[in-house]
């Protein structure tokens, strides 16, 4: 048996109940004495006083007496007697199950001697005690075993909520952070992914309980314990600090450091299992958040190609293109959409004029007032036109919806559909209240720019009528407090990437 194990069983033997209700009614039966505890392993130092029950004090004279006698039962693992000069009776007694010995009890100052069939009752007893204490540390094993499998697999649920929850690295990578420093109760994590060159690591999370704007410097491969992980893919474990390798099909993408823990205790083998565990979700989630990442850029790149070519087109004729995104992206943060939401008004702001491809060239630069047969032919093109987007597919399926209704009137006279309030998707209800301001700051052939102060009580007018009232709310907000400036005069600073 490991001596770790003999002090773990020696200390919760000597504290547990039936033991002590053990000694209690021997007591009674054999008069009163006072019972000592010895552990199987002890030297020198032991202090025999210490471990006294019932609370009496051990005299030297006992000492003297019971300690020769725990040695030799120690040695010969026999029952020992002894009777004292003043007539009082000692024994000690080995505390055995099977073949292991435990400990050994010594027994002080009887003033009668002790009948056989109390040594029998007295190891059947002890025997019980020994059962008990040996299942309920069998038990606290199995939970220490078990415990880090369980808080594996809750953290694989919980990544797995994340993945869904979303596929923003931004947003992403300062979740896992937060979950791994609830999961180990530590203060600091930082996650580092490698750059395109594998050369070095870049710092793309960070949370610290103490610190809100904690930073971490990029650092080579092979420079600092981050760089150490990523160089040899090996975990790195102290007493402060714990690093895994994050790993993808065999190539090394970064490590997650984690520092501190909160109750002040040295990370163990417990701490880098579940770490491990929870880093090789992590990496499913960052690879998805990277394919996604291109997949956009890929869908950006599709989406300004076909816009230069529209603005190229329609632009000297119909208005800014910078003016119209900055007044519909900046309606949407005052309205506090959601991320995607965002990115999905960005992209139909890019392209919210793809029904003018393919309009006749003398309704495009007709230099007067067009006609009912105009508008006619322009509600036909604009189906048409907004089908231009479909072949791009993927994340432009959703924008479709907001380019192809944002002509629609709130109160249900608008086209191609006739939808009405909040039928109408919200997108297109924002690019609806910006195409209308847009316009009407505009010159056309046929009449001048109207002024910002009479081109924001048009609009005004016609809230509840052509537009949503609660959109008009947001974009009389944002005017006022751009001060005229930002809106009339600032070019297109929106990237994907801001959302």
């Amino acid at each position: 048996m490991k001596d770790s194990y003999q002090e773990e069983f020696f200390a919760k033997f000597i504290e547990h109940p039936s033991w002590r209700n053990e000694i209690e009614t021997f007591d009674k039966f054999i008069g009163s004495a006072t019972w000592l505890i010895y552990p199987h392993k002890f030297d020198k130092s032991f202090r025999p006083e210490k471990h006294a029950f019932p609370g009496k004090e051990l005299l030297n004279n006992e000492i003297s007496v019971i300690t020769p006698m725990i040695i030799k039962t120690k040695a010969t693992n026999q029952i020992q007697k002894t009777i004292s000069a003043n007539g009082r009776y000692f024994y000690t007694i080995p505390i055995i199950r099977g073949e292991q010995v435990y400990g050994y009890v010594g027994i002080c100052n009887l003033r009668q001697e002790v009948p056989e069939s109390f040594f029998s009752l007295f190891s059947a007893f002890t025997s019980t005690t020994i059962e008990s204490v040996q299942k309920e540390l069998e038990v606290s094993k199995l939970y220490e075993t078990i415990r880090p499998k369980t808080i594996a697999l809750s953290t694989v649920h919980t990544i797995g909520r994340i993945i869904s929850s979303t596929l923003e690295l931004s947003e992403l990578l300062p979740r896992i952070a937060r979950l791994s420093l609830q999961v180990l109760r530590a203060r600091r994590c930082c996650i580092m992914l490698m750059d395109k060159y594998k050369r070095v690591l870049v710092t793309h999370a960070i949370v610290d309980l103490q610190k809100k704007n904690a930073h971490q410097s990029s650092l080579k491969v092979g420079q600092g314990i981050p760089g150490k992980v990523v160089q040899t893919g090996n975990a790195i474990i102290k007493s402060k600090y714990l690093c895994i390798p994050l790993i993808a099909e065999e190539h090394i993408i970064g490590a997650i450091n984690i520092s501190f823990r909160l109750d002040n205790k040295p990370f163990g083998v417990f701490d880098k299992e579940i770490l491990t565990t929870l880093s090789e979700q992590a990496v499913i989630a960052i690879k998805n958040a990277q394919l996604y990442e291109e997949q956009e850029k890929l869908t950006l790149n599709s989406i300004k190609a076909l816009a230069s070519i529209l603005s190229s087109g329609v632009a000297d004729n119909y208005g800014r293109t910078d003016l119209f995104i900055n007044v519909a992206m900046s309606i949407g943060m005052e309205l506090k959409l959601r991320s995607d939401q965002m990115r999905m008004l960005y992209y139909a702001s890019l392209l919210h004029n793809v029904s003018q491809m393919g309009l006749p060239e003398k309704i495009l630069k007709k230099q007067t007032k067009l006609t009912g047969k105009d508008y006619k032919i322009i509600q036909e093109q604009h189906l048409k036109g907004a089908q231009l987007i479909l072949p791009i597919g993927g994340r432009l399926k959703a924008v479709l919806p907001i380019i192809i209704h944002h002509h629609e009137r709130y109160d249900g006279h608008g086209y191609p559909s006739g939808l009405k309030a909040d039928d109408i998707p919200m997108g297109a209800r924002i690019l609806a209240v910006a195409d209308a301001f847009e316009a009407m700051l505009s010159k056309r052939p046929y009449r001048k720019k109207m002024s910002l102060s009479k081109t924001v009580s048009e609009i005004v007018n016609l809230s509840g009528e052509q537009f949503d009232p609660v959109v008009v709310d947001a974009f009389v907000r944002v005017v006022k407090r751009s001060k005229n400036k930002i809106l009339v005069n600032g070019k297109n600073s929106w990237t994907w990437k801001k959302f």
